[in-house]
């Protein structure tokens, strides 16, 4: 702390003429570096744009490549709250342990930059920290709200309990603070403005670019992932259960699916084995075999693959995997259907995993909660469901003649296509950088964003007035 004191007037001297000579923007997030794709993709977009990103985040899962490569962005990790303590204990000591963490790491990291921009949630301590910081630093605060923090802290307390409604306290206070806010979906944005009085851009997730899949790709990562799951594994050491070489597929095979999860409570995968063992039990020689490959990890996971070991399935082999981050995008380009059983503990927020699929080319079927027309069109790009039999009903639908004669599953396909046409940086740059680069000028564009753009997409009112100027 002495030496963070001695040091502040110096930074706070340097701060001016260092935001002269470039820009910097300060990007946080209290949770796992290699499992905040969002994040990731701000800091990538700033530095396209010119800026220096000083991004602080929690060690955990492999860093990806492209922040590791990028040398405008500068990674300060912090190390993860060891899970020894009770509950009730943990709640307590660790908001203080990490308030002391994070405002050491923001004072030293952060001095010199215009904006830090953060992840919500996490909210506590990190939305107190920010503002404390940028109030000392003089940097504008931005919010990127991706859920309500007390919406989920109530999921594993209750929405009555006084912690939960100390942190939703908190919460409203700090988020009033903010300069500028994005957020996720339009209903939160709506959400923010008529309980909180909060204006955020709505600013969706897309992909980053296309991932494309071939039957060498295919062949190769299966091979990859029998050596570990039977799942995969073909007749002989050199096929797969999909491919025969790196040149051809399998005229029969199993339809793949793929879900990916943090196995917590807000996904329930009943619905999914349900389904699926209704599926089981129906099939007949019209319908392929299904291998339903479930990704990620989390609390539930040993759970969940126990009650697939009951199920003594004959015609669907579900398997749980850990990827590495390299296999995951190539594992959903050469899926057939992506299953999210996202639900959000707001309504408000919409499942980046969804956005991995459609980046990857493949049709979705989510379950239905209130924002998630925003994402998943029903008939167009996916297929909503309520309920385990629903969700059987739409997968006889969609995979029935497979692979010749899946006219329903090709439809949905195209419309993927079409979503696919509005890439993350694309929207980002309308949305985004005017509130990272107020003075921002219209020609700074060039040819990318037009007048024939406007309402095509979410734009900032700033820039939106420019681009209607324009267009007169």
């Amino acid at each position: 702390l002495r030496r963070i004191a001695i040091s502040l007037p110096f930074s706070l001297s340097l701060s001016l003429s260092l935001s002269l000579s470039f820009q910097r923007v300060g990007v946080i997030v209290l949770g796992d570096i290699g499992r905040s794709p969002r994040m990731r993709e701000h800091c990538l977009s700033l530095t396209k744009e010119n800026f220096q990103v000083q991004y602080i985040a929690v060690r955990g899962s492999e860093i990806h490549g492209d922040l590791l490569s990028n040398e405008k962005v500068n990674i300060s990790l912090i190390t993860p709250f060891p899970s020894v303590l009770p509950r009730f204990l943990t709640i307590m000591v660790k908001p203080i342990i990490q308030t002391v963490t994070l405002l050491a790491k923001c004072l030293y990291k952060y001095w010199g930059c215009s904006s830090v921009l953060m992840q919500n949630p996490p909210t506590i301590p990190v939305i107190g920290v920010v503002w404390f910081v940028c109030k000392l630093y003089g940097a504008r605060m931005i919010i990127d709200w991706h859920n309500y923090g007390y919406t989920i802290l109530a999921l594993g307390l209750h929405e009555k309990h006084i912690l939960v409604k100390i942190a939703q306290k908190i919460e409203q206070i700090f988020g009033r603070l903010a300069h500028d806010n994005f957020c996720v979906t339009n209903a939160m944005s709506r959400d923010l403005n008529d309980n909180w009085g909060i204006k955020a851009y709505s600013l969706y997730d897309r992909p980053t670019h296309t991932i494309t899949s071939n039957t060498k790709i295919k062949h190769t990562l299966f091979l990859e992932l029998s050596k570990t799951c039977d799942a995969f594994r073909g007749e002989r050491d050199t096929e797969t259960a999909f491919t025969i070489s790196e040149k051809e597929e399998k005229t029969k095979r199993p339809i793949l699916i793929v879900s990916s999860t943090s196995w917590t409570p807000d996904e329930d995968f009943s619905v999914l084995l349900g389904s699926l063992q209704e599926y089981d039990s129906s099939w007949s020689d019209n319908y392929p075999d299904v291998v339903c490959a479930i990704t990620g990890k989390g609390p539930l996971r040993s759970y969940y693959e126990e009650e697939v070991r009951k199920l003594a399935l004959k015609h669907v082999k579900v398997v749980t995997l850990w990827l590495k981050p390299e296999q995951y995008p190539l594992l959903l380009a050469s899926a057939d259907l992506g299953v999210s059983l996202h639900y959000s503990s707001s309504g408000l927020d919409l499942p980046m995993k969804v956005v991995d699929m459609y980046g990857a080319g493949i049709p979705v079927c989510a379950r239905n909660f209130k924002c998630l027309h925003e994402l998943v069109r029903h008939g167009k790009n996916g297929c909503v469901f309520e309920d385990s039999n629903q969700l059987y009903r739409q997968l006889i639908t969609l995979f029935k003649d497979f692979p010749n004669g899946s006219k329903n599953l090709s439809i949905l396909r195209e419309g993927v296509k079409h979503f696919q046409s509005l890439p993350w940086h694309y929207h980002w740059k309308s949305v985004a950088l005017p509130v990272f680069n107020p003075h921002l000028e219209l020609e700074d564009y060039g040819d990318e964003i037009g007048p024939s753009d406007i309402g095509m997409m979410n734009i900032n009112p700033n820039f939106l007035r420019k681009l209607r100027s324009q267009s007169e």
